[in-house]
């Protein structure tokens, strides 16, 4: 293509333009400076976590003296039992048409001392009593499962305690019962 004096014409974006010069970015050290300040504020950050507040834990830890302690269900060595006589209740039927059964039981109490003992001795009939009470009612399905047998010694071990209470005249903390055993637990179909 020629212009109209006869000179070729020049192309658009050709050499002889003058291109910009094309700037050099100063922003890849800036980008490492941060990199670098970051990972040393990261750094910081979890050094100090560690000295104030992972650190002492674990030094509290190993300056407390291990004291043994004595588990909470042991029995003392003056702890004496005292063993009630086979009792029996009738059992609670949800069939009419069922058999008729009765739970024969006998049950034996772990007093704290000789003390308690001698009061649960002396107040016997109390006793037996509120161990009627604990065991009657119950159906054989409820007899059956061991969460309920559990359930109903420590009921009969919180209202002994309740009636040792009121057999005192002031407030002992070392008369008390601290287990109800079951000699003989035992459903007969009749």
């Amino acid at each position: 293509m020629a212009d109209e004096k006869g000179a070729p014409a020049k192309k658009s974006g050709g050499a002889d333009e003058k291109e910009a010069p094309v700037k050099k970015s100063g922003g890849g050290m800036v980008g490492i400076i941060i990199t670098v300040v970051i990972a040393l504020v990261s750094a910081g950050a979890g050094m100090g976590a560690y000295k104030f507040l992972l650190a002492p834990r674990l030094a509290g830890d190993k300056e407390k003296p291990k004291v043994e302690e004595k588990p909470s269900d042991a029995i003392p060595a003056t702890a004496m039992t005292f063993d009630f006589p086979e009792a029996q209740t009738a059992v609670a039927n949800s069939d009419p048409n069922a058999p008729t059964s009765v739970l024969i039981y006998s049950v034996s109490m772990v007093c704290e001392n000789e003390e308690t003992k001698v009061l649960v001795e002396k107040n016997k009939q109390w006793f037996v009593a509120m161990l009627v009470d604990v065991h009657r009612g119950r159906t054989r399905e409820e007899l059956d499962d061991p969460a309920v047998q559990k359930s109903i010694r420590e009921q009969a071990m919180e209202e002994a305690n309740s009636l040792l209470r009121r057999f005192l005249a002031k407030p002992n903390p070392e008369i008390k019962v601290i287990q109800v055993l079951h000699t003989k637990f035992t459903v007969y179909v009749l």
